[in-house]
C-alpha cells in the first residue's frame, strides 16, 4: 500500500497539479513520500495536519489575494496585472494564465496533503478512535476550505479525495457535488475537532461552523447559515477588538501578532523560521513609509495594485471611519507616474520584513465574516425582510470602526432599520459595510458575485472617468489550466473548459 501510494503521489502531482509538474523537486517529493510512512502517534498526526497548513501559505500567497482584489470595483492593476482590469479584457497573456494556473496548482497540492493523511490516519496504532477522528476533522476542514475556494472561482472541478487516489484520469464534478463534499467534510469536522483550537492556527469547532455557515450562503440554505452563525456568536468565543485609531487595527492584522479575539482561522506565519507571507510586498512600494522613520519592507515592494481617490467607493467614504486610514489613507503618490490620486492599500504592513516575507498572519476567517453572514442570513430567513438583529450585526462593525464600543447602541452613528427596511436597501448597506470592513482581504469579489451585484458595482465605480465598465463572461470564473487537460484524459477542453476561454487564451 505504501509503495503504491508513493507511485500515486507522483502521478497525482503530475496530473492534477498541472504547471507545478516542472517544479516537482527532490525535497518536495521526499517530504511528501515521507508523510506516507508515519501516522501513529499524536505527534505524527500533528505533523500530518501541519503539512497542508504549511503549504497553504503558498495557496493563499500574494498572487491569490492580488488576483481577487484587482477584480473589485475599487482595485486597479499595475505591472504584470495590467490589462486584466479595469477594462476586463480577460486573461490576455501567458503571465495572467500562469498566475491563475498557479492558484489552481497550489490549492490542489494542499488538498493532496490532506488526502494522504485522511487515508492513512485510520491505521494509526497509538491513538484512540476519538483522537484519530479529531485530527481527521482538522484535515477535512482544511480540505473543505480549499475546495470552497476552488468551486467559487472555477465552478465544477475534479473531486480528488482519499477514495480516488489511485485514479489518474478524473472527470470534472458539477458544482453541487463539490458543495456536497465541502458540507460533508465540515459536518464531520464539527462533530470531531476540539471545541477550542488545539494550537493557535488549527481549527476549533467554531472555525468549522463559521466556514460552513458561509458555505450555506452559497447553496442558499439560509436557515442553516443562520443557525450556525448564531451558534458562533452566542459562544462568546470571539469579540471585535476595540480601536481608537486606524493603526489600532494592528491588533487584528499587525506584524508579529500572535492572535486576537476576532481571529477565527488565520494561516499563521513566523519570522524566525522563514514561514512568512509575501502579499505585503505586493501592496508596498520602495518609496512607501507607513510611519515616519519606518520604511516598509526595508525599501522592497512591487506595487502591483492600488486604488484611486477619484473612485466613488473611496471618494464617498467618511474620513471619520478609522478603516479609511487603515486601508488607503496613509500614502498618495503625488508626482508618481500613475498620478496624484493613486493610493496604496495599507491594511497589512511589516517594517521589520526582509525582502518579500512579512510576519503577518493570513486572515482567512475573522469574526466580522461571521457577523456579515449572520446579518444577511437573518434577513433571508425572515422572508427577505431585514430584522433588528440584521442591523445590530452591521452596527457592531460600524461602531467599532468609529472608535466606539461595538456592543453599546450609539444613536449618533447607528444605522436605523426604518431607513433600510427593504431587502434591496439592506443589501446595498451590507455591501458598503462589507467593503469597508474587508477591503484587501480577497473576499469582496466572491461576495458581490454571489449577491449578483458585481456588474452593477464595477459598472458604476470602476472607471474613474465615469464610463460604464462591462465585466466579460470569462471574469466570473477562472480558466481551468491547459495542463489539467493535457494530463487528465477524463477532462475535455471543449466540454469542460469554463465559458469564454480557448486553448489560446
Amino acid at each position: 500500500m505504501k509503495k503504491l501510494l508513493s507511485t500515486i503521489l507522483i502521478a497525482l502531482i503530475a496530473a492534477s497539479l498541472t504547471s507545478c509538474y516542472e517544479s516537482l523537486d527532490e525535497a518536495n517529493y521526499t517530504y511528501a513520500v515521507a508523510t506516507l510512512n508515519f501516522y501513529n502517534t499524536p505527534e505524527e498526526a500533528n505533523a500530518a495536519v501541519m503539512a497542508p497548513l504549511n503549504y497553504m501559505r503558498s495557496s493563499y500567497e500574494a498572487n491569490w489575494f492580488a488576483t481577487l482584489e484587482i477584480n473589485t470595483e475599487y482595485g486597479y492593476p499595475k505591472g504584470v496585472y495590467s490589462n486584466y482590469t479595469p477594462r476586463y479584457e480577460g486573461l490576455i497573456n501567458a503571465t495572467h494564465i500562469n498566475r491563475i494556473a498557479t492558484n489552481w496548482d497550489n490549492l490542489y497540492r494542499s488538498i493532496l496533503y490532506c488526502n494522504i493523511a485522511i487515508d492513512r490516519l485510520p491505521e494509526a496504532n497509538a491513538m484512540t478512535t476519538e483522537e484519530i477522528n479529531a485530527y481527521i476533522g482538522e484535515l477535512r476542514f482544511l480540505r473543505a476550505l480549499n475546495y470552497f475556494n476552488l468551486v467559487r472561482n472555477w465552478g465544477g472541478v475534479p473531486l480528488r479525495t482519499e477514495e480516488n487516489m489511485e485514479t489518474w484520469d478524473l472527470a470534472k464534478s458539477p458544482v453541487n457535488e463539490v458543495y456536497n463534499l465541502i458540507i460533508e467534510d465540515l459536518k464531520f469536522a464539527i462533530g470531531n475537532v476540539p471545541a477550542k483550537p488545539r494550537l493557535v492556527g488549527t481549527p476549533g469547532v467554531n472555525a468549522c461552523k463559521s466556514l460552513l455557515s458561509e458555505v450555506y450562503m452559497y447553496t442558499e440554505d439560509y436557515k442553516e447559515a443562520l443557525g450556525l452563525s448564531s451558534e458562533v456568536i452566542d459562544s462568546k468565543e470571539y469579540s471585535l477588538v476595540p480601536v481608537t485609531s486606524s493603526r489600532d487595527f494592528d491588533k487584528v492584522f499587525g506584524y508579529d501578532l500572535v492572535t486576537s479575539s476576532e481571529e477565527v482561522f488565520y494561516i499563521k506565519t513566523s519570522r524566525t523560521d522563514g514561514k512568512t507571507w509575501n502579499y505585503v510586498s505586493y501592496t508596498a512600494h520602495p518609496k512607501y513609509e507607513i510611519e515616519p522613520g519606518l520604511r516598509m519592507l526595508n525599501g522592497n515592494g512591487y506595487y502591483t495594485h492600488y486604488t484611486d481617490l477619484r473612485n466613488k467607493v473611496i471618494e464617498n467614504w467618511d474620513r471619520n471611519d478609522l478603516r479609511y486610514d487603515l486601508n488607503i489613507g496613509f500614502y498618495v503618490f503625488g508626482a508618481d507616474a500613475y498620478g496624484e490620486y493613486t493610493c496604496l492599500f495599507t491594511k497589512f504592513w511589516d517594517p521589520l520584513a526582509q525582502g518579500s516575507g512579512a510576519n503577518v498572519s493570513i486572515p482567512l476567517i475573522r469574526y466580522p465574516d461571521v457577523l456579515i453572514t449572520f446579518a444577511e442570513a437573518s434577513a433571508r430567513v425572515n422572508n427577505n425582510v431585514p430584522t433588528e438583529q440584521s442591523m445590530e450585526a452591521i452596527n457592531k462593525l460600524r461602531r467599532r470602526a468609529y472608535g466606539f464600543n461595538p456592543e453599546i447602541a450609539n444613536a449618533e452613528i447607528d444605522y436605523k432599520l426604518s431607513d433600510y427596511n427593504t431587502m434591496d436597501k439592506f443589501i446595498d448597506l451590507l455591501i458598503r459595510e462589507e467593503t469597508y470592513e474587508r477591503m484587501n482581504e480577497a473576499k469582496h469579489w466572491n461576495f458581490t458575485v454571489r449577491l449578483g451585484k458585481a456588474q452593477e458595482l464595477v459598472g458604476a465605480y470602476s472607471n474613474v472617468n465615469g464610463d460604464y465598465t462591462e465585466i466579460k463572461e470569462k471574469h466570473y470564473l477562472w480558466k481551468i489550466p491547459d495542463a489539467e487537460f493535457n494530463y487528465n484524459k477524463a477532462m475535455d477542453q471543449k466540454r469542460d473548459q469554463n465559458p469564454g476561454y480557448t486553448t489560446e487564451d
